[in-house]
């Protein structure tokens, strides 16, 4: 048994090591540009549903879902890492089970967030080359949403079953990634899978974008789109995963800004697109088309006369 001594020099050890990892002087600052991104995220879904501007423009629908994860994030994970940051330790003290469902819920906002943005990429190209909605994609907006969620939990699902993957560790009183395989082998398909593949499409589609921009000018200026060029390039700058400037910039906060100023720079293009997406024909009545038939056939005989 350890005498007093002893007990008293381990919780002098317990609290230095705790005293290291709290840094609370950053949780006021990260905290305000949270509040910031968590107003912006609801400002910019309630004036769409307020506006219902999700009858008219596709990428409205995907924005507002956009936005909702982000809420998620900002209101579940973001306070959480604010815990640890002020006090040093983490709130699931010695409890596995709840580290691996915080990772669970992490990975599955990151996967979905950048889905939704590969998605807003792709209506922005269907924008600008003029393509049917259908063509691209084949399903409705929320069906896609909800597709992005099943495969962000079946992508997550290994670090919620696996017990190596995310463990607490006693020493640094964090959840730490597993020095172990399993953790390498996820958190590299995790990689791939929600960061790589999705930014290299969106690139794909906003460098498209551009040079349909640049390939004719003259017709964007006419109708009041060239310049939005330099909306593109600010998604191509803000969609960096690994950049400096990427990383360097609150990343809830940036799309409500971007994607709102999208709503109202492609607006005419876009609902043009969604009228196609959404258009239907009508029976045609057989007394007009009958009648249609006779003016073709009295304007051919004219004309062989």
């Amino acid at each position: 048994m350890p005498n007093s001594k002893e007990t008293v020099i381990m919780i002098a050890q317990q609290n230095a090591t705790t005293t290291e990892y709290a840094y609370p002087s950053l949780v006021f600052p990260m905290g305000t540009v949270t509040v910031l991104a968590f107003l912006a995220n609801i400002v910019l879904a309630g004036y769409i549903v307020w506006r219902r501007l999700y009858r008219n423009f596709i990428s409205s629908q995907f924005i507002v879902h956009l936005c909702l994860t982000n809420i998620v994030g900002l209101s579940v994970l973001v306070p959480l890492f604010f815990v640890n940051l002020w006090s040093g330790t983490n709130i699931w003290e010695n409890n596995h089970l709840m580290c691996r469902m915080q990772t669970f819920l992490m990975c599955s906002v990151w996967t979905v967030v950048h889905f939704m943005r590969l998605c807003i990429a792709g209506v922005h190209l269907l924008t600008f080359a003029r393509i049917h909605y259908a063509q691209l994609f084949g399903l409705p907006p929320f069906s896609l949403c909800a597709l992005a969620w099943l495969a962000a939990f079946a992508v997550a699902l290994p670090s919620l079953t696996n017990s190596h993957i995310v463990v607490y560790d006693p020493a640094l009183h964090h959840c730490v990634w597993g020095s172990t395989d399993y953790s390498y082998k996820f958190l590299a398909y995790m990689l791939i899978l929600c960061v790589l593949i999705p930014s290299i499409l969106s690139y794909y589609c906003y460098i498209k974008v551009l040079k349909i921009l640049y390939h004719s000018p003259l017709v964007f200026q006419s109708i009041g789109l060239y310049k939005s060029r330099f909306l593109v390039y600010a998604f191509l700058l803000g969609g960096a995963p690994f950049c400096a400037c990427s990383s360097a910039t609150p990343r809830q906060l940036r799309p409500p800004f971007l994607y709102g100023i999208s709503l109202f720079q492609m607006k005419e293009e876009d609902m043009a697109l969604t009228a196609r997406a959404h258009k239907t024909l009508a029976p045609f009545p057989h007394h007009q088309l009958h009648h249609q038939q006779q003016n073709n056939s009295s304007s051919g005989g004219g004309q062989n006369l």
